[in-house]
């Protein structure tokens, strides 16, 4: 028998365990808990160690399919899945959520944090809902990853059918693998897995507001928009208020006085007695938390992030 692995990995939401089990032959064994954190503003569970899938090409030849946690938090399995697990994985799929309002910021964060995994292995990016947002285009990914520097296939998938995932599978195992009747696969899935149109709906219509109030530890959250317009805010205290527009403000300034730095998208104002003030900035809008002191600053950053990247000003007008 010949064994096969390949790796997917993308941000939460992007697909990864709906792309193993429309091509699984096994029930997946996933990992699956209640998400408690901005996961569960676009779903009810998140995956938290791995999927994992096997496919059957034929009688000879087998892929293994394992997918990562899309949260930085859980990244101590990234780091087993690629030293351990699936070391010896002929490429990786990056799927890329097209509904975020920057998918191009996912594929550097990626790239960067598997830099290492691959310098040996093929990378394809595999675009997700597109369906739902059609933009950014193919040549819009092309032309970006060109300025990226970063080699790879683009494939826009619908991670619900069989043939698009196969099709994604077949360009890796293709390079190394010449006698598959891939028609024959392709039929194969279609008869057992079928292939459903069911679309991920939100369980919640929650606002940007209250997604960020789901955090444990998150006291008051505020969404300012562009030209500095609050959109939302249940931070009644005016002096905490003008605090954090001032320091939404200042990161501008920042930027400016010191170019050394780079962009300042963040700012935490932390003591050992008081709440926690942070400020995420993405593009034309920013996320003000108050939050426990005790809080993650990790993952109060990242969960900030994947909420700024799924809003539009407008949808979370109060």
């Amino acid at each position: 028998m010949k064994d096969y692995k390949i790796l997917f990995t993308g941000s939460v939401c992007s697909g990864k365990t709906t792309a193993i089990r429309s091509v699984s032959d096994i029930e997946t064994l996933d990992t699956d808990a209640q998400a408690s954190d901005v996961t569960v503003r676009r779903k009810k569970n998140t995956t938290i160690v791995m999927d994992y899938g096997v496919l059957d090409l034929n009688a000879e030849t087998r892929v293994h399919l394992y997918g990562t946690p899309g949260q930085e938090r859980f990244r101590f399995m990234w780091d087993m899945l690629t030293s351990e697990f699936a070391h010896d994985a002929i490429g990786m799929v990056l799927l890329v959520d097209n509904t975020r309002k920057d998918p191009f910021r996912d594929i550097r964060f990626y790239a960067k944090a598997f830099g290492d995994y691959l310098r040996k292995r093929r990378l394809i990016i595999a675009v997700t809902h597109s369906d739902v947002e059609p933009n950014p285009d193919y040549n819009r990914y092309l032309s970006e990853l060109k300025d990226l520097g970063v080699m790879s296939t683009v494939m826009f998938v619908d991670a619900r059918d069989p043939r698009a995932i196969l099709g994604v599978i077949e360009e890796l195992i293709s390079a190394v693998e010449r006698d598959i009747d891939w028609d024959q696969v392709r039929d194969r899935l279609l008869d057992t897995n079928g292939f459903s149109l069911d679309f991920y709906k939100p369980l919640y219509e929650e606002t940007l507001l209250d997604a960020a109030m789901n955090k444990r530890g998150v006291l008051g959250a505020m969404h300012i928009g562009e030209g500095q317009d609050v959109l939302c805010s249940n931070i009644d205290d005016a002096s905490i208020k003008s605090l954090l527009l001032n320091i939404n403000r200042l990161t501008d300034a920042i930027s400016e006085k010191a170019s050394f730095l780079g962009a300042v998208n963040n700012v935490v104002i932390a003591g050992p007695k008081v709440d926690t003030l942070s400020v995420f900035n993405d593009k034309n809008q920013s996320l003000c938390l108050k939050s426990d002191k005790d809080i993650s600053l990790p993952v109060l950053k990242q969960q900030a992030g994947d909420l700024l990247q799924w809003s539009i000003d407008n949808d979370y007008l109060a």
